[in-house]
């Protein structure tokens, strides 16, 4: 097999290169991101490792000009980054990557992922030649082709979304233990100040009984020392420290309340393999989704909730949540500067509805009838897979419920999502 390393660290790739030559495996070698996309059109290598952070073209750019190649055989690539944000790992795979490794890497990982590269790529150009085979034997089969290409787009966007999901939950579980002894240890903080500062009040009703007549009768080392502790407090501002400090303690537990609650929603937006079919709380849902794509949002819109008192819906509240994550990303998206996103909740009759709004650039009204076709996209090459909307819809459609979308160019979109409710 024909492996592609491009890598601009001459350490790095040197590693990356002992850990792949282990393998038998053919190497080319690319010191930054415009030279490996051209060995890679005159190569054509089986596999692509390639840095995030190059000179000249980087990473990101390089999965996005081999996915829109129109190679004919399938190249699997694997990203190296340092970065290990959810929204990093998103444009990962949103560039056409197949999968990450985080720096530092183990040989022993790399290796690992390559075997199922092997894997997968074997699989695709089976599958590859299948198709043709197909193709040749029967020239009308362009439909059901067309249909085994949306599942396989749907496998590979789950596929994705799982493997975001193993990582946060690894995260949560990891940053759950932290955040634990830190609120233990502000609890005991807060405790030992409150003795501190019983113990600073006395001392300091002592330096005031001294004060006056009495201290006449004290010895001029005595004297001394009394004032420069007093000249201290002054600078020091003992009194306004012994106020501050309560409250910053207080402050330090608020944020760690905040990211535990942070991480729970994490942990049940994205647990892979564990959702169920269950009576679903849509405000909470919501809520935790919202949590998890704040990032994504603060930056370019303000968000107004108005959540109504409303029954719960039966369904799979993982698969849900995915229905509003990608319409509140598409909101986001949509939004070239600043603007804002209304999401509101009410019941109808004996039905849920939800309606996300946004400020954003508005749909044409000749793609309002595309918007949820499979790998209909208006974004930019390797920005999105065109399957995100045609996902919700799915979603939507298994909980027997309507997906809806209203836009003004240059206005706006409204999204609404409506789903049957369960009562009594």
């Amino acid at each position: 097999m024909k492996i592609l390393i491009a890598e601009d660290d001459y350490v790095s790739r040197l590693l990356v290169k002992k850990a792949v030559g282990k393998s038998g495996h053919d190497i080319i070698e690319a010191e930054n991101g415009r030279l490996a996309w051209e060995l890679f059109l005159e190569q054509s290598p089986d596999m692509v490792i390639s840095d995030w952070m190059m000179p000249e073209m980087d990473g990101i750019t390089l999965c996005q000009k081999i996915r829109a190649s129109g190679k004919k055989a399938y190249s699997y690539i694997i990203l190296l980054t340092a970065k290990d944000k959810m929204t990093d790992l998103v444009e990962v795979f949103d560039a056409g990557a197949d999968d990450y490794i985080v720096k530092p890497f183990k040989p022993d990982e790399l290796r690992s992922r390559i075997k199922t590269g092997e894997r997968i790529i074997h699989l695709e150009r089976s599958h590859h030649q299948l198709q043709e085979d197909l193709i040749l034997q029967n020239g009308k089969l362009d439909e059901a082709l067309r249909e085994l290409k949306i599942t396989q787009g749907h496998m590979l966007q789950s596929e994705k979304m799982a493997s975001i999901g193993q990582l946060a939950a690894g995260v949560a579980h990891e940053i759950n233990n932290p955040i634990g002894f830190i609120g233990s240890n502000l609890e005991a903080l807060k405790d030992y100040m409150e003795d501190v500062n019983e113990i600073l009040s006395r001392y300091q009703k002592l330096g005031r009984s001294l004060a006056g007549p009495a201290e006449k009768s004290l010895s001029a080392e005595i004297k001394e020392a009394l004032k420069a502790i007093r000249q201290f407090e002054e600078e020091k501002d003992l009194d306004y420290l012994k106020k501050d400090i309560p409250e910053l303690l207080q402050d330090c537990k608020e944020g760690t309340r905040r990211v535990g609650k942070i991480v729970a929603d994490l942990k049940s937006f994205a647990h892979p393999g564990n959702d169920r079919q269950m009576l679903v709380d849509i405000n909470k849902g919501l809520e935790s989704t919202l949590n998890v794509v704040y990032n994504e949002l603060k930056y370019k819109a303000a968000v107004t909730r108005e959540f109504g008192d409303i029954p719960r819906v039966e369904g799979f509240p993982q698969k849900l949540n995915q229905v509003f994550m990608n319409i509140l990303m598409n909101a986001a998206q949509a939004i070239e500067e600043k603007g804002e996103i209304r999401i509101e909740t009410k019941k109808e009759g004996d039905n849920v509805v939800v309606s996300v709004s946004d400020t954003g650039c508005g749909i044409k009204e000749e793609h309002l009838s595309k918007v949820f076709d499979p790998f209909f996209t208006t974004k930019e090459i390797g920005k999105g897979t065109g399957l995100g909307m045609n996902m919700a819809y799915n979603i939507v459609k298994e909980h027997k419920g309507k997906i809806f979308v209203q836009s003004t160019v240059g206005k706006g979109t409204t999204v609404t999502v409506s789903l049957p409710g369960k009562t009594g």
